[in-house]
């Protein structure tokens, strides 16, 4: 009978729970950069900090950008000593320069580093302490400078929610700041800023919009919301990717891509991450490799690791990211490794410059990184010394 009684199983909607966090008003246009002014005044402010690195900085690409907000009388800043893998010190130093410009708002520009640095300062900002790790040990102020945050990359999806990964400066390891005041107010997203990256930033990006749409789906806290938007992720980077690579110029590719980013980590803000994470912050952090690439280099061999608990949800992974392909585990890992090596970024740990000494390190760092919790095979040191050995 139709709405009458059904087998009930893991998949069932009526015995899910999930809850979907604020999310920012997303602004999708392209040539959206050049009006920021609307958002900025929507808020009530009349200054900014742009967060960005020196490469983006002197590259010329945020000068049109600048000259429009000025054009608007807006007090403008710049702070572009953001790292590829944004420090505590990056942090305290924005913070320094977000305070004398008073009533303001913070305006990152750039990859994941500038976003998750921006959405930092504007939290370190507000609380009276010395460092980041004391911040982080203690319950934070609200942020005050509300975050518009503009992506050039399409990849971490860090527009999206309030949480930034930040190097510990003294560990030496990746370490997260989170509060919901730091989710930004608006994520401008203009897939012209995104036309001038070279292809192996733009391989590394694209691979971890796959890794988000791909953790996200096989997380202890999937559901059928993430579910959707992960899939549909994994259908942009399976059809746009490696044109995007190819052809930086490509603006449909660039596009789609940009939109992607920002779907996988809608998801995975719902489910969380795994294992692919958690090792994958230990490489970038102490090899000061890029993110995406670590992902790359770990995604696969996670993957496996854990097939005896997610092989259905696997399946469907490969009828999307290789439809031509055998729906299977297998074939799933087979597509990762093929996108992989098709967009030239096909590396192992010792390529990264990985020595044999560094594995302990790498375990240990791994092992605490509480990415972990959600993925759906629990891990220990020895399963990933295993995998990590598997990546070398």
């Amino acid at each position: 009978m139709l709405g009458g009684p059904q087998t009930r199983g893991t998949d069932v909607l009526a015995d899910q729970k999930f809850i979907v966090p604020p999310l920012p008003t997303i602004v999708f246009n392209r040539g959206a950069s050049h009006q920021l002014s609307n958002q900025i005044q929507a808020l009530g402010k009349s200054a900014a900090l742009i967060v960005t690195d020196k490469n983006l900085a002197e590259s010329g690409v945020l000068t049109p950008v600048l000259d429009a907000l000025k054009a608007a009388n807006l007090t403008v800043e710049v702070f572009d000593g953001v790292e590829p893998n944004p420090t505590d010190k990056n942090v305290e130093a924005g913070a320094e320069k977000l305070r004398t410009l008073g009533d303001a708002c913070v305006v990152p520009i750039g990859g994941g580093s500038s976003m998750d640095c921006g959405k930092s300062i504007a939290l370190f900002a507000a609380n009276n302490h010395d460092t980041v790790e004391e911040m982080q040990a203690s319950s934070p102020a609200p942020a005050q400078a509300p975050v518009i945050a503009v992506p050039t990359t399409a990849g971490t999806g860090s527009e999206t929610n309030n949480a930034c990964v930040i190097t510990n400066t003294r560990l030496g390891r990746k370490t997260y700041v989170v509060h919901p005041s730091i989710t930004p107010s608006f994520a401008v997203l203009d897939p012209d800023l995104t036309i001038g990256l070279p292809a192996y930033p733009t391989a590394t990006c694209g691979y971890d919009v796959l890794t988000h749409a791909v953790e996200a789906f096989v997380s202890v806290r999937q559901s059928a919301y993430s579910d959707a938007i992960a899939l549909e992720a994994i259908g942009k980077v399976a059809t746009h990717l490696r044109n995007a690579v190819k052809d930086g110029q490509d603006v449909e590719a660039r596009s789609q891509m940009l939109l992607g980013s920002a779907m996988a980590a809608i998801a995975f803000n719902v489910a969380g991450l795994g294992a692919v994470h958690g090792t994958g912050h230990a490489i970038s952090a102490r090899l000061n490799a890029a993110h995406g690439q670590t992902l790359a280099t770990m995604l696969p061999h996670v993957m496996e690791f854990n097939m005896t608990e997610r092989e259905e949800k696997y399946e469907q992974v490969a009828r999307v990211l290789a439809p031509s392909g055998p729906a299977t585990g297998a074939g799933a890992i087979d597509a990762a490794l093929a996108l992989r090596s098709d967009i030239g970024i096909d590396k192992s740990i010792s390529d990264l410059g990985g020595e044999d000494d560094l594995l302990a390190t790498l375990i240990e760092d791994a092992v605490a990184d509480p990415v972990n919790y959600s993925n759906p095979r629990p891990v220990d040191p020895d399963s990933i010394e295993k995998m990590y050995r598997a990546a070398w």
